[in-house]
């Protein structure tokens, strides 16, 4: 049997990559320092996603940063594989704390590589990028605001999505933007220099039943939630913002593909990078996805319109045909807009045990034929 560590195993992506592996017949390892709540609040606590998994009998987890290196180099020399989760994950939050935000992100990863170069260095190390160390490159391009019965949303007049050419400097990011891509970069330069196995995933909206949402990060999640309970939204930079959503349950398979099966560059070396995301069939506006909660849920919004954030994209939809190309097999999300909406709302529902009954299953692909 394989052993998996993953970081940050308690969280959105985190909780989905052991339910994955542990599927898929791995031993996992769980390393959570259950730092989310400290940054957000404790309404984006952690600890009750790996309840229904603590009686696995090849799950372990441990309570730890992944900076103390005591507890992580015994754990990394009996690994076969590592995929690095652990984050501080805002962007407006890392302008509040942007030394935190660096120790957390680039300095955590930097020692994770250093440490697996040290003692495990075959093993493949699966990188948790975002697509933010593009910066608010993408807002460079023209847009056009569209407005019809199914769409209400800027659109690109250049490009039908984002691949990974796109440039990462000469633009804003926020501290959250640059530390991931310090990071993003010494994964690239382990694998180019040090000749370890690493890839990096550029991730832009990733949502699903675990996410633990709030206002600076999440924003499907959050939306779902503050409309349910009638509480008043706060749109920030207008409401024509694009992007595509992804389900955590889509993320741990594509991470699960490449863990098996690495594919180096053409340059026969690793450090290859992907963009990772719902693509334009998985992708919704702002006022979009007001719409569609208030008709899945017979509710109307309270919302109303505040300042731009800062370095914050106008539209991102996802180019994923180099992961597609590498790994023909991976037929893309198996989850739609409608599956995504729909659980997130029932699990809101649920969780706030409101007596609100669904509507509009179908909603977004009877909107979009």
């Amino acid at each position: 049997m394989k052993n998996v560590i993953i970081t940050g195993s308690s969280g959105l992506i985190g909780s989905a990559c052991v339910e994955k592996f542990l599927k898929e017949g791995w031993s996992v390892i769980g390393i959570d320092n259950f730092a989310r709540e400290k940054l957000f609040g404790t309404d984006a606590d952690t600890h009750g996603n790996l309840d229904h998994l603590r009686d696995e009998k090849n799950f372990t987890l441990v309570e730890a940063d992944i900076r103390n290196n005591e507890v992580v180099i015994p754990l990394i020399k009996d690994a076969d594989a590592i995929v690095h989760l652990a984050a501080q994950p805002s962007h407006p939050r890392s302008l509040e704390i942007p030394m935190e935000d660096f120790q957390i992100n680039a300095f955590g990863t930097l020692n994770l590589l250093e440490l697996t170069r040290k003692y495990n260095q075959e093993i493949p190390f699966a990188y948790m990028s975002s697509n933010k160390v593009y910066g608010d490159y993408p807002n460079y391009y023209n847009y056009i605001k569209i407005e019809n019965d199914a769409y209400k949303r800027y659109e690109n007049t250049a490009l039908d999505s984002f691949d990974e050419y796109l440039p990462i400097d000469g633009c804003g990011h926020t501290p959250f933007g640059v530390s991931k891509a310090a990071a993003d970069l010494y994964c690239q330069e382990y694998a180019i220099n040090y000749g370890m196995t690493t890839a990096t995933f550029r991730g832009g909206c990733l949502i699903g039943p675990h996410q633990k949402a709030v206002e600076m990060h999440g924003f499907l999640g959050f939306f779902t939630k503050q409309i349910l309970l009638q509480n008043k939204l706060f749109v920030y930079g207008g409401g024509y913002r694009v992007r595509d959503n992804i389900h955590s349950s889509d993320v741990a398979d594509v991470l699960y593909h490449w863990v098996t099966r690495p594919e180096p560059s053409q340059t026969g070396k690793f450090g290859k990078t992907y963009n990772l995301g719902g693509m334009r069939e998985n992708s919704v506006s702002i006022y979009e996805t007001i719409a569609a909660i208030e008709a899945k849920s017979g509710l109307k919004a309270d919302f109303e319109e505040a300042p731009e954030r800062e370095s914050d994209h106008l539209w991102w939809i996802s180019n994923m045909s180099r992961f597609k190309n590498d790994y023909p097999e991976w037929s893309g999300p198996k989850k739609n807009l409608d599956d995504i909406f729909n659980e997130l709302l029932q699990n809101w529902i649920d969780l706030l045990h409101l007596d609100i009954k669904l509507q509009n299953p179908d909603y977004f692909r009877e909107l979009r034929k």
